[in-house]
C-alpha cells in the first residue's frame, strides 16, 4: 500500500481523488494549502504527491520548489488548468514528475498514478543493492530518483568503486524507459581503434576484419539507457563524433550510408575531474555541457559516516548465502578494524574484503579473517589490542583508548563513563556467577535499591541468569 498526498484547495475534488485512490488500496491524505503540504511531507514522506498549480498563500510552484529541496526523491504530479502549457513546462523544469490537466479523466489519472508508483517500487528494488543511511549517501540517492523520470542526461561523478553503475541502473529503472534496454559501456576498456565501431557499429567490409555487419552499443540501447562509464577516457577526436550524434540524435554505422534515428538516454560517469581535463584540452567543453544536464556526486566511503558497518553486514549476508557458508555475522572487533580503513577502493574494495573474509571465517567474521592489507591501515597498538582481547570489556576499552591516541582526539569524560560501566558489568557478572544469591541479598551487599539493581541486571542481560542461579 502506498501513501498519496493530495494538495488542492477544491475540497470536493480532493475528496473525490482520495476516494478513487483508496478504492485502489492506497492510503490518501488531503490538505488544502502549500503550507499544510510542506508540513505533511516533513512529518510523513508520501510515496506520491498530487499538487494543484493554483493555491492560496504559497502557490503550487513555490510549494513544488520547496518540496524538491526537502523530499527530492518523491514523485510530484502537477494539476494544471486545461491548455496551460506554460505552467506545465515551468513545473517540469522545477522537477515535477508529470502533469495532468483539469478537468481530468478519473481512470486516466489512476492509471498515471499506478504507473508512477510502479516505477518508484522498481527503483527501490534496484536500489536495494545500494546500502546506506548516511546524509551524503541519502542525498545522492534522492537526487538519482528525482532526476530519473525527466528524460535528461545525467552525469555521475565519483571515485572508483563508489557504485556508479548501480546508481545508473537505479536511474534507468525509475525512468519511463525502464522497459527498454540498459546498455553499459566501460570507455576505459575500449581500444582506441575500435571505439567508433563498438559504439556506432559497422557495415560489412567497412575496414579490414569487418567480415560481417555489427550493431553498435548506441543502437542496442534504442528506447532505453546507454551508460557510458569512465567517459573521461574517450579520445578528443571521438568526443567530437559523439557530441554530434547526441546533438542530432541520429547516427551512421562505420562504413554505412543510412542515417539511423536514435531514441536513447545517456547516463555517463567518470572519476576524472572533467573541468581540469577541459582546461588541459583533454575533454571538450561542449560535450561536457551536453552530458551534464544534471550532475550527481557520489560520496566516497570514507565520507559516509556509519555506512561501513551496514555495507559490511549486507555483503556478509549476500555472499554467505551465495557461497553456501555458515557465517552469520561480523564481530564487533572486526567492525572496529573495518571502520578505521580509509577504503581507497570504496565499496568495491569493501565488497572484495568481505568475500575473502567469508571464505576464511567459520561461524562469524573475526579480525584475523580480514585480509592482510586491511591491517596495514591499523596501528600496531590497535591491531594488538583487537587481536588479543577483541570481545572483552577491557579489550574494548583499550581499543577505544588506542584509537583516540592515534587520531589525537580523547574524550576523557566519555572514557571515564565507559570504564565505570565496564567495571559495573564485570562486578555484576562475577556476583551472578558466584551464587547462590537472591536479588535482595545482592542489592543489600551493593548498597543499592532492588529496583535499581534489576534495571542494571536487565541492561546487561543478567536478570534471567540470576533467577536461574539464585
Amino acid at each position: 500500500m502506498s501513501h498519496i498526498l493530495i494538495v488542492d484547495d477544491e475540497r470536493e475534488l480532493c475528496c473525490l481523488v482520495a476516494t478513487l485512490v483508496r478504492e485502489r488500496g492506497h492510503s490518501a491524505q488531503c490538505v488544502h494549502s502549500g503550507e499544510a503540504a510542506l508540513q505533511e511531507v516533513g512529518e510523513r514522506r508520501p510515496d506520491l504527491v498530487l499538487l494543484d498549480y493554483h493555491l492560496d498563500g504559497i502557490d503550487g510552484i513555490e510549494t513544488l520548489r520547496r518540496m524538491r529541496r526537502n523530499a527530492p526523491g518523491v514523485p510530484i504530479v502537477m494539476l494544471t488548468a486545461f491548455g496551460n502549457v506554460q505552467a506545465a513546462v515551468k513545473a517540469m523544469k522545477l522537477g515535477a514528475t508529470d502533469f495532468v490537466s483539469k478537468p481530468f479523466n478519473n481512470q486516466a489519472l489512476l492509471a498515471n498514478i499506478e504507473t508512477l508508483l510502479d516505477m518508484r517500487r522498481e527503483a527501490r528494488g534496484e536500489a536495494s543493492a545500494l546500502v546506506g543511511e548516511s546524509p551524503a549517501f541519502r542525498k545522492a540517492m534522492d537526487l538519482a530518483l528525482k532526476f530519473a523520470v525527466p528524460d535528461i542526461n545525467v552525469l555521475l561523478l565519483g571515485e572508483t568503486g563508489t557504485g556508479k553503475e548501480l546508481f545508473a541502473r537505479t536511474i534507468h529503472t525509475a525512468s519511463k524507459r525502464r522497459s527498454g534496454p540498459f546498455v553499459a559501456v566501460d570507455c576505459s576498456m575500449l581500444p582506441e581503434n575500435l571505439i567508433e565501431s563498438e559504439l556506432f557499429g559497422h557495415e560489412k567490409g567497412a575496414f579490414t576484419g569487418a567480415t560481417t555487419a555489427r550493431i553498435g552499443r548506441l543502437e542496442l540501447a534504442q528506447g532505453g539507457t546507454l551508460f557510458l562509464d569512465e567517459i573521461g577516457n574517450l579520445t578528443v577526436e571521438f568526443q567530437a563524433k559523439l557530441l554530434r550524434v547526441l546533438q542530432e540524435r541520429r547516427m551512421e554505422r562505420v562504413g554505412g550510408r543510412d542515417t539511423i534515428p536514435l531514441d536513447v538516454r545517456v547516463v555517463s560517469a567518470t572519476n576524472v575531474n572533467l573541468k581540469e581535463a577541459i582546461r588541459a584540452g583533454r575533454f571538450r567543453q561542449d560535450l561536457y555541457y551536453r552530458l551534464q544536464e544534471m550532475i550527481i556526486r557520489l560520496p566516497p566511503l570514507r565520507e559516509r559516516s556509519g555506512d561501513i558497518r551496514r555495507i559490511a553486514e549486507h555483503f556478509v549476508a549476500v555472499y554467505a548465502s551465495r557461497f553456501g557458508s555458515s557465517v552469520g555475522g561480523i564481530s564487533e572487533a572486526a567492525l572496529e578494524v573495518l571502520e578505521r580503513c580509509p577504503w581507497p577502493g570504496n565499496v568495491r574494495e569493501l565488497e572484495n574484503t568481505m568475500k575473502s573474509a567469508i571464505v576464511m571465517a567459520g561461524e562469524i567474521v573475526l579480525p584475523e579473517h580480514l585480509p592482510a592489507e586491511i591491517w596495514d591501515h591499523a596501528s600496531p597498538s590497535v591491531a594488538a589490542c583487537v587481536l588479543c582481547e577483541p570481545d572483552s570489556d577491557e579489550g574494548r576499552l583499550r581499543l577505544d583508548i588506542e584509537v583516540g591516541l592515534d587520531i589525537a582526539v580523547i574524550d576523557l569524560k566519555s572514557l571515564g563513563a565507559q570504564a565505570a560501566e565496564q567495571a559495573e558489568r564485570s562486578l555484576l557478572k562475577a556476583l551472578v556467577r558466584r551464587g547462590p544469591m537472591s536479588g535482595a541479598q545482592m542489592a543489600k551487599m551493593l548498597g543499592v535499591d532492588p529496583k535499581t539493581l534489576r534495571t542494571k541486571l536487565r541492561r546487561y542481560g543478567l536478570e534471567t541468569r540470576l533467577a536461574a542461579e539464585g
